[in-house]
């Protein structure tokens, strides 16, 4: 299943148009999830989602523990190091195999797609396949001279059932001679069209002091009602430390060197300093989006675009808007929010993200399974 598409392959190489839309490197996660890796993405963003935290109310509203949406991409990435292993593990290995074959030693993300359907549960095992769907002409950006590409991940649990499907848009390129300081992740505004798809002011939300699990549980499903088209959602300020950084690349298993060694990142991605890595951004987003909504918001669709990198010292605001509220021929309400997060002046990644919101005591996003869950 295509989640994007980009680019003219008629000038590429043999070896690689012959992969396009194959499915390669079917891989079952060795590990099963683990709960310990919520509370990690959970810690790294300082979320409070309490869907995440109280085991009565995530029986109530979604049957059990379940994780952040966000985490979906770690279930991909390979344990640093194992035994019998010689080289390094890479998640994404198609990424690192155009790389290679195109020979473009430097490469970004810019974009990424995820759609979610069935949740994620501690105790699930997953298996994951890559398909290249779209390598472009030669393009030149601030970065250098390379290719854009597009990345499908498709994600099954251990009884076959989808649980999500990712896509990512990478571009791979040579750096210009003169590298321009702090550009790693700008990339040109054509690189490709993402889908229509504290701190925080959120909704105002009852007391959970000393209430019963269940009638917590009922309570939060007001959280969120018909609103107006355009409304503020508020904003979520955080000041960006090293931690920051290194503490969201480990939550998310990235263990590239751009997100935590400092020099990797001056001399080979030519920016000022260690960056926060998409994962850790989409974790943030997710924040944003649930501090709003309150834990019976379901994610079901998220783009988001990296236009720069957010450093250490960076004092990030994440802002955004409900650009529209409709409901679908299920009866289910989706709340469709466009979002950014800037730095001062700097305009460093937005989001558009679609949102299954409760809007009565008879409806509960989490509950929707199979043709009920549109997202």
């Amino acid at each position: 299943m295509t989640i994007n598409s980009l680019g003219d392959h008629a000038d590429l190489p043999a070896e690689i148009t012959e992969v396009l839309n194959v499915a390669q490197y079917s891989t079952t996660a060795n590990f099963p999830v683990e709960l310990s890796y919520s509370y990690n993405t959970l810690a790294a963003t300082e979320n409070p989602n309490p869907l995440y935290w109280d085991q009565a109310l995530a029986d109530k509203l979604t049957g059990g523990m379940t994780m952040p949406s966000t985490t979906l991409s770690l279930w991909m990435r390979p344990h640093r190091w194992e035994p019998g292993s010689s080289d390094e593990q890479v998640a994404l290995k198609v990424h690192f195999d155009l790389k290679d074959r195109l020979e473009l030693p430097e490469a970004i993300m810019s974009d990424n797609s995820l759609i979610l359907f069935e949740p994620v549960r501690p105790g699930d095992v997953i298996s994951h396949h890559q398909v290249l769907r779209s390598v472009s002409a030669p393009k030149t950006t601030k970065l250098g001279t390379g290719r854009f590409w597009v990345i499908d991940v498709e994600y099954h649990n251990q009884n076959g059932t989808l649980v999500g499907l990712e896509s990512y848009t990478g571009f791979g390129y040579r750096k210009r001679a003169a590298p321009v300081a702090g550009a790693a992740d700008r990339v040109a505004s054509t690189a490709s069209t993402p889908q229509d798809c504290n701190d925080t002011a959120p909704a105002e939300q009852p007391s959970e002091s000393e209430q019963p699990a269940e009638r917590k549980a009922e309570a939060v499903r007001y959280q969120v009602q018909a609103r107006p088209e355009g409304e503020p959602l508020g904003e979520l300020h955080h000041d960006v430390t090293a931690t920051t950084v290194v503490l969201g690349a480990l939550a998310s298993r990235d263990w590239r060197p751009m997100h935590h060694d400092h020099r990797f990142a001056i001399e080979r991605n030519g920016t000022s300093d260690i960056f926060m890595n998409a994962p850790n951004l989409a974790a943030w987003f997710e924040r944003y989006i649930t501090d709003w909504s309150g834990p019976t918001g379901r994610i079901g669709r998220m783009v988001f675009r990296i236009r720069d990198s957010v450093f250490p010292g960076d004092h990030m605001v994440i802002a955004g808007t409900l650009a529209s509220q409709t409901t679908d021929e299920t009866g289910c309400t989706w709340s469709r929010l466009e979002i950014h997060l800037s730095v001062a002046d700097r305009l460093c990644c937005t989001c558009s993200a679609r949102v299954a919101v409760a809007t009565d005591l008879s409806d509960n996003p989490w509950a929707r399974r199979g043709e009920a869950w549109k997202p």
